[in-house]
């Protein structure tokens, strides 16, 4: 016997296939560039020492245990105005900023010749009168105005003359200068 006609057809339906080629077209045409493109990015890396923090008083925080090394604390102090070298004895003036052209900008720079002579004699000094202190930290204290290129100069230069272990401390305006008086201070009461 004949079944009754449901309304459905029993013809097989084709589900549309999915096409493909736009999205193999695109990837055949963005992973060539994106190869192209990783090729011109290059990553530096430079590695900093940990430093002391920095106050709102200007004063570093203390640590509980403390190297001899980390007693001295000699650091390079770049402010807009002047580069200075020093330790907890107190600080020397190296150079003045000056304006210098490069890639066509008048930017800020420093005597760069004058910090390796004075880090070079400064080393010297440090191995000198300290020689049981293996000296290879220093920190870098800067301002937030400072160009970047003028601190990785200022690395570069300090690990040239053997200071490989460089920490970077930013500081405000006000903190930096009440460091410099307080180390100025401090060495016109005994320093060397």
């Amino acid at each position: 016997m004949a079944k009754a006609a449901s309304g459905r057809s029993h013809r097989i339906r084709h589900v549309p296939e999915l096409d493909m080629l736009p999205v193999m077209n695109l990837f055949c045409v963005i992973i060539p560039f994106l190869l192209l493109s990783a090729s011109f990015l290059e990553i530096s890396i430079i590695e900093m020492a940990p430093t002391e923090g920095i106050s709102a008083s200007g004063a570093g925080t203390t640590s509980l245990s403390r190297s001899e090394e980390e007693l001295l604390q000699p650091k390079v102090i770049v402010t807009d105005t002047e580069l200075f070298l020093g330790t907890v004895f107190g600080t020397k003036h190296v150079s003045y900023m000056f304006m210098e052209i490069r890639d066509g900008v008048q930017v800020p720079s420093y005597d760069w010749e004058a910090l390796d002579v004075e880090l070079s004699g400064f080393r010297d000094q440090l191995d000198e009168i300290f020689p049981t202190i293996p000296v290879a930290k220093i920190t870098i204290l800067t301002m937030d105005e400072i160009r970047y290129d003028n601190i990785v100069k200022v690395i570069d230069i300090c690990a040239e003359n053997g200071f490989d272990q460089p920490g970077l401390q930013v500081a405000a305006y006000d903190v930096v200068q009440r460091q410099l008086t307080a180390q100025a201070a401090g060495s016109v009461g005994g320093g060397q």
